[in-house]
């Protein structure tokens, strides 16, 4: 009688440098078993700004989307950032759901909150 055992197949990966402990340790369990193959690492940059993606976003973003994602990024519902610029909660809704125009006075209460360009709302 013939009997066929498979041992199950181990794959782990590391990226970055190998720490010198790590690799005793690997060698101690898995001994001869052990191969080690090194990836070819891609150096070049890409400008991201200069990218597809970069460009498809940036024409889908509006002032309101940007009112959107800065106020949700210091952590502040509508009626919090109508409180500051002295506006109502349904005011900064419309906005960020593009049914109202950010005038300029109010673009630039938004760059003072935020600490950012007022041509981010306008």
């Amino acid at each position: 009688m013939l009997a066929v055992v498979k041992t199950p197949h181990i794959d782990v990966r590391i990226e970055g440098d190998l720490p010198p402990r790590l690799l005793l340790c690997l060698k101690s369990e898995f001994g001869g078993k052990l191969r080690l193959a090194q990836q070819e690492v891609d150096e070049r940059t890409v400008d991201f700004f200069e990218t597809d993606v970069y460009r498809d976003v940036k024409r889908d973003m509006t002032p309101g989307t940007y009112l959107r994602i800065y106020r949700e990024n210091h952590d502040m519902t509508q009626e919090d950032l109508g409180d500051k610029v002295g506006v109502s909660k349904s005011f900064i809704c419309d906005i960020e759901h593009d049914r109202r125009a950010v005038s300029k006075e109010m673009a630039k209460r938004f760059s003072e909150i935020f600490n950012i360009s007022v041509a981010r709302f306008i």
